[in-house]
């Protein structure tokens, strides 16, 4: 195939662009909202910190309402429904984010913050590539100091759906899915193939804490999940079961389009791969970056 022609005639153009902004390294510079591909980390925080178990549940009621304010989850958003009884692992299963505003009050914004860092949130990774950024985890004094307001509810809400202050680098989202796959443990990020891995945390989470996450996360990616591209994706005519977790993080006004996350590995019983995708401002994770990630498997299990 031949590429296509640049939108760029000259170099003045390049550097002079301003919205494009091409030169900035979007894995490790670029800091955005998670959206729900955060929520990994928020049923991590209340699984660890014992505020539920696997028996734990909240009913959907479609919207919570805090005071003038409405919370609502997606589901209810966009097709008048509710999940019913939810627990962790459907949760994650469904993305739903009324289980997510309740656990998020439950662990509490500095709770949660802490246990965010963990995960090597508000700092750099260490990646061998300059200009990694760290992002922005907040917390009540964070807040009271930055802007001079205090915490309200409504901003633990919009912290337990991975909205609000929140600013993570694809990169850190793409660790903390490893965590994951890879059984707890938060490596420093390296660009060439290497036996020798700098370990920046081991045994984050317990077995069970990584059981049901990786459950919720493999339903998410079958049907009845919300990443329908990648249900029963099959490679070289097996199937390849893959864990995921979609977002679809809202920032600017109402007028702008959200930016269109997945994060996942595969094969989800024995990783060989973890993949993050993050689009800007185009739509659903489910709808765009799910296609993306899909084709990625496809060529790293089939083609290469």
């Amino acid at each position: 195939n031949t590429a296509s022609e640049s939108s760029y005639k000259n170099i003045d153009q390049i550097l002079l662009d301003e919205e494009g902004q091409p030169l900035i390294n979007r894995a490790i510079q670029g800091t955005y909202p998670p959206g729900s591909t955060f929520k990994i980390v928020v049923a991590a925080a209340g699984l660890e910190n014992k505020i539920i178990d696997e028996n734990f549940t909240v009913e959907d009621t479609g919207v919570l309402r805090v005071g003038d304010f409405s919370f609502s989850n997606w589901y209810f958003t966009q097709y008048g429904k509710t999940d019913g009884e939810v627990n962790v692992v459907k949760a994650i299963k469904r993305s739903n984010d009324i289980f997510f505003y309740k656990l998020g009050e439950l662990v509490g914004v500095d709770k949660l913050s802490v246990f965010a860092e963990k995960f090597g949130l508000g700092q750099t990774l260490g990646i061998d590539l300059d200009g990694e950024a760290k992002g922005l985890v907040p917390s009540r004094s964070w807040k009271e100091k930055t802007i001079g307001e205090q915490w309200f509810l409504g901003d633990t809400y919009h912290y337990g759906i991975g909205q609000g202050f929140l600013l993570v680098t694809p990169l850190q989202v793409n660790a903390w899915t490893q965590v994951i796959a890879n059984g707890g443990t938060l490596y420093q990020p390296h660009l060439l193939k290497s036996s020798k891995f700098k370990v920046q945390s081991s045994k984050l989470l317990s077995e069970k804490t990584l059981s049901l996450i990786r459950q919720g996360m493999v339903e998410s990616c079958s049907p009845g999940g919300v990443a329908w591209p990648l249900f029963e994706l099959k490679v070289k005519g097996k199937l390849l079961t893959v864990a995921c977790k979609t977002g679809t993080a809202e920032h600017g006004g109402k007028e702008s389009l959200p930016h269109a996350w997945i994060t996942l590995f595969a094969p989800a019983d024995n990783p060989q791969i973890v993949v993050t995708v993050l689009s800007e401002s185009s739509g659903e994770g489910s709808n765009i970056a799910a296609p993306i990630a899909k084709k990625i498997l496809e060529y790293y299990f089939i083609q290469r």
